[in-house]
């Protein structure tokens, strides 16, 4: 049985998008990658444990679905938020978040239909309403004195438009807010009062810092959850994201009745992710001690950089953040054009980060910085962004 420490993945025998990937592309033997959303983590002990499990019986074909599948997800969502569901009834699979993404916007909405989101969020938001033939209508949140807060009346305003879908991130990527109840139960009000439908992507529930809480919009009541498609994968927050696997949770049977329809179209309903299962299950059951490693962590990981640019880096900051494995980055006192900051910073440092410009209204001058890896590589990370920043910012000093 492996152990429930955390632990680096070793680069030897490992061809990873965010790494060698990028290597090959650039060419840049000191290459560091912070942008692609995994981490450089092993997932827990656990997991590798359950799929280990699954390989030796020797059968990876098409499997039923196990009553423990559903009794985790309900253990977990009861623990974590309070939140009792009738899992076996409401719980759906999908071969990934962005699939199930595709799913709830084909059954719920029509093409030409306004969706709601709220911006800065990750690009795939935005391409995956325009590639469904639907119009984005982006709510951009308000930034003030270094956090993310919600513009209600904008949203309010945006909704009454005549959207069809309000399609939430909690927590949100990439500003690392894990929503409050207070602020949940403000959307939730409008949604009711215009009868909207929310798609909620909390694919990230699982990365809160120390102190914080995590509640499903949901869960707030039976109104608002008869509104809601809720969608989960252990994807990001135990490092799964090879597996392609995830699932939602909608307490409405009409909702589920034409999402299930919709899986029937793409002929996902035969069969599921074997390992997909294991893996939920044992992350669950099994990776509490791991998980909480790990948000302590990423905590230090984001005090470390906040702390570097505020004494380091004047005129630019961190965003304050409460969830997620990210470091949102204003650099907007650079005045460098928005679309150019990650591509110079890759040309000149050799270092991938996420283009703020590409995450929507609100994100020109900000980059995302993937903070889930080594001391060692935040640390000569931060050090090139400070040889970068004097480079080009006003008065600077190389």
């Amino acid at each position: 049985m492996r152990d429930l420490n955390l632990h680096l993945t070793p680069a030897e025998g490992v061809e990873r998008l965010k790494w060698e990937w990028e290597s090959e592309r650039t060419h840049y033997p000191d290459l560091l990658g912070f942008g692609t959303a995994d981490m450089d983590y092993q997932c827990p002990g656990p997991i590798l444990d359950a799929l280990s499990d699954v390989i030796k019986h020797g059968h990876l074909g098409y499997p039923m679905v196990p009553d423990e599948f559903y009794q985790a997800i309900h253990d977990h969502l009861l623990k974590v938020a309070g939140w009792d569901i009738d899992a076996r009834t409401s719980v759906a699979q999908n071969v990934g978040i962005y699939t199930s993404s595709w799913s709830v916007l084909e059954t719920l909405t029509k093409p030409g239909d306004r969706i709601t989101i709220l911006t800065p969020v990750h690009m795939c938001f935005r391409s995956l309403i325009k590639l469904n033939g639907r119009t984005a209508l982006e709510c951009p949140l308000i930034y003030k004195d270094r956090k993310y807060s919600i513009d209600y009346k904008s949203l309010e305003s945006c909704i009454a438009s005549g959207t069809k879908i309000l399609w939430i991130c909690n927590p949100h990527n990439p500003v690392g807010r894990a929503w409050t109840r207070e602020e949940l139960e403000e959307i939730a009000s409008i949604a009711l009062k215009y009868n909207v439908f929310i798609m909620s992507d909390d694919v990230y529930s699982g990365l809160l810092f120390p102190g914080t809480s995590y509640t499903p919009i949901a869960s707030l009541s039976k109104e608002i959850s008869a509104l809601t498609v809720t969608q989960y994968s252990t994807s990001k927050s135990y490092n799964t994201t090879g597996l392609r696997h995830s699932y939602i949770v909608a307490e409405n049977p009409e909702i589920m009745k034409l999402y299930t329809d919709s899986l029937l179209r793409l002929q996902l309903s035969y069969g599921k992710n074997i390992m997909g299962m294991a893996a939920t299950i044992a992350a669950y059951r099994d990776c509490d001690s791991w998980l909480d490693e790990l948000n302590r962590t990423i905590q230090r990981n984001h005090e470390f950089i906040t702390s570097y640019f505020d004494e380091n880096l004047p005129g630019a900051s961190v965003a304050i953040a409460d969830s997620t494995y990210f470091a949102w980055c204003d650099m907007r006192a650079l005045g460098l054009p928005p679309a150019q900051l990650s591509y110079l910073i890759e040309c000149e440092e050799h270092m991938i980060t996420e283009n703020g410009s590409e995450l929507g209204k609100g994100g020109n001058g900000f980059i995302r910085i993937n903070l889930a890896t080594s001391e060692e590589n935040l640390a000569e990370g931060v050090r090139r962004l400070k040889h970068f920043w004097n480079k080009h910012f006003k008065g600077g000093v190389l």
